[in-house]
């Protein structure tokens, strides 16, 4: 009962935040702070996912573990999910051609600051760093998938961050860019949350994520 309390709040608060830093986003907006769109809401995400781990860890409800990282264990997800995710915009670029909504309005600089780092930091913290620890009971259960063991809680917070990029029909994005891009979050949050729990450290999941949206910036030169 205890865990299923767990998985159910879990899953609770991690909706929750969303409109909840959605709000703060508005906020900003309304009080004619100048940010790149979007931002508000990546903050939103940082501060109240950190409060979430903060609160929750040091009750023992869960357990939030960041660590120092040897390079050699890097090698395999930074060069999987560059090559993955640079190889992904190029075959979906024969479909649909169009950039992140966000990310048109920004300066190569505050792509650097506000997708590669921030959106990395804060998005992980939430669906990795929470909502993925929370689950911690249901580790049991998966699937193997091409000799690599999947369990729910990576599979689970992979297809929430993913769905969570449907959002962005709302800004105008063409339905198959939508599409492209909410596949291509689970797929990157699967991965994130794979080697989070291979190596129980939060800090491969951030280097996951970072890479991706590095790969990403990368392809958009390119196209």
């Amino acid at each position: 009962m205890k865990n299923a309390w767990k998985i159910f709040f879990g899953i609770f608060l991690t909706l929750f935040v969303l409109p909840l830093s959605g709000s703060l986003e508005m906020l900003l907006e309304s009080n004619s702070v100048s940010i790149p769109s979007g931002i508000g809401t990546q903050i939103g995400f940082l501060i109240f996912s950190t409060l979430l781990i903060f609160i929750f860890s040091k009750k023992q409800i869960m357990i939030f573990n960041i660590d120092s990282v040897k390079i050699k264990n890097l090698v395999l997800p930074v060069i999987g999910t560059f090559f993955l995710f640079t190889i992904i915009p190029l075959i979906s670029s024969f479909i649909v051609n169009e950039g992140h909504p966000a990310a048109r309005q920004m300066s190569v600089l505050q792509q650097v600051i506000f997708i590669v780092f921030l959106a990395s930091l804060s998005e992980e913290l939430l669906f990795r760093g929470f909502l993925q620890n929370m689950l911690y009971s249901l580790k049991s259960y998966g699937f193997v998938f091409f000799k690599i063991r999947l369990s729910l809680p990576v599979i689970i917070s992979g297809i929430l961050f993913g769905l969570m990029h449907l959002v962005l029909i709302s800004t105008g994005a063409q339905f198959r860019y939508v599409i492209q891009i909410v596949l291509s979050a689970i797929i990157m949050g699967i991965i994130a949350g794979y080697f989070q729990e291979k190596h129980n450290n939060f800090i491969f999941a951030f280097i996951v994520h970072a890479t991706a949206n590095l790969s990403g910036m990368f392809i958009s030169f390119v196209l």
